[in-house]
């Protein structure tokens, strides 16, 4: 068979720029530099104006974290009209919080000064990330205008974001380690805080959204499976009352039956969900 057809043209095409280099940091016990990688999905064709920024941190229990492993799910947020950058942070072997927290703003800062490269609309940024992914999606926004946090290049951008969409975050690092369902990966916090939470009060409050929620509002979409075995839904639905006490726009969404990192957050249905939420409150 042999025929020839008329395609039109519905939809852009997708460039991805694999692994930028968007930071160095110290590495090798403080005597070398490492790069810091992001991983960006844009619009193949210039479009007629910017497009939001969705920014996302994948999960790994701050021990190992690969910023690529997502990409195939989050095309669904680029078809969706968003730019995506997927970004690397320091894992806790490598150092211990609020490096991780430097780094989400040191990406955000540089996403933020390549604007014009990658179609990026710098007043619509939204986080988004699993597990510790969720965690630092939740620090980062509750963290907006703290400069302390801001380290390295790009420091004339704000590292300010507009909404946080933490999937089973983590909340306070002392309460997912006592109230875990089971405690296999208890060491996981006090590799991020270099002692155990217990231990250490006031660097567990450092790392705890919870003490955050009165800085700014920021709204949040708060993703949690009711059967997670890792990050107690309990904890998430703290979260929630805290930031509606505070005065920020919130929604907790519990999926029935839903472990840790399972599947059922990889649905049309979450992503629909998510998109409609980022529509309903993105200025």
């Amino acid at each position: 068979m042999k025929k020839t057809i008329k395609i039109d043209k519905k939809r852009s095409g997708l460039w991805q720029d694999s692994d930028v280099t968007y930071a160095q940091v110290p590495g090798w016990l403080g005597h070398a530099t490492r790069d810091l990688k992001l991983t960006v999905i844009r619009h193949f064709e210039k479009q007629e104006k910017s497009m939001p920024l969705l920014v996302w941190f994948a999960g790994g229990g701050w021990m190992d974290v690969d910023h690529n492993v997502h990409l195939p799910n989050l095309v669904d947020f680029a078809r969706a009209g968003f730019v995506v950058a997927s970004v690397e942070y320091r894992h806790s072997n490598i150092a211990n919080w609020p490096a991780q927290l430097e780094d989400a703003k040191a990406a955000i800062r540089y996403l933020k000064a390549h604007a014009d490269k990658y179609q990026i609309n710098k007043d619509q940024v939204v986080v988004m990330g699993e597990s510790a992914g969720g965690h630092l999606a939740s620090m980062t926004a509750l963290t907006n205008d703290m400069t302390e946090y801001d380290q390295g290049s790009y420091l004339d951008e704000s590292s300010a974001v507009s909404i946080a969409i933490p999937w089973y975050g983590v909340v306070d690092p002392l309460s997912a380690k006592v109230n875990s369902a089971s405690p296999d990966f208890d060491f996981v916090y006090r590799n991020l805080l270099g002692t155990e939470p217990e231990e250490a009060p006031q660097l567990d409050a450092k790392a705890d959204p919870l003490q955050y929620t009165a800085q700014n509002k920021v709204p949040f979409l708060i993703l949690h499976g009711t059967k997670d075995e890792v990050v107690p839904v309990a904890d998430s639905r703290k979260l929630y009352e805290k930031l509606n006490e505070n005065g920020h726009v919130t929604d907790l969404i519990e999926l029935e039956g839903a472990v840790h990192m399972d599947e059922a957050y990889l649905q049309p249905e979450i992503v629909d969900l998510i998109i409609s939420f980022i529509k309903e409150n993105l200025d």
